[in-house]
């Protein structure tokens, strides 16, 4: 099992308002994505994944949560980066390539106003269908690790 000890930023995203949703999730894949892989690895990104909440994958949740009396969240996406310093992670929103390449590049197709944001540590508490008993701050593992350890 890894140990490695990160911390996760997740980011809550709606598209800009104009953006269809298909122009929204192809540029956040295929033109902002890759832009900002280097960028990232070079302020100590471990992991970052986008997750798009199409109205697909909404409906799926859709007679759940009206039985809970609840909506589906309305964000467009959600993107998770892990780090093993919170601080150089910060540091990166400084420097010159974010503010001059990244954030014009953000401001086209995401609405940052109405971003939102939250700092966590995973607590695993299934894995490989069996109850965690030892808990440790630790690395996402993907299915092919979890396949790995049985």
């Amino acid at each position: 099992m890894s140990s490695e000890k990160l911390i996760r930023i997740t980011s809550c995203i709606h598209r800009k308002e104009g953006v269809s949703k298909e122009d929204f999730y192809k540029y956040w894949t295929q033109v902002h994505g890759p832009m900002a892989t280097d960028f990232m690895k070079r302020h100590g990104v471990n992991l970052f994944e986008q997750y798009h909440a199409t109205d697909e994958t909404k409906s799926l949740g859709n007679a759940m949560a009206a039985a809970a009396g609840r909506e589906m969240l309305s964000y467009d996406g959600l993107t998770d980066a892990y780090v093993h310093d919170f601080k150089t992670f910060e540091d990166a929103f400084k420097d010159p390539e974010y503010l001059e390449k990244i954030r014009p590049n953000e401001l086209a197709f995401i609405d940052v106003d109405s971003l939102q944001m939250t700092i966590e540590y995973n607590y695993k508490v299934l894995r490989g269908g069996e109850r965690v008993k030892e808990h440790a701050r630790t690395f996402p593992m993907r299915e092919k690790d979890l396949m790995a350890e049985s």
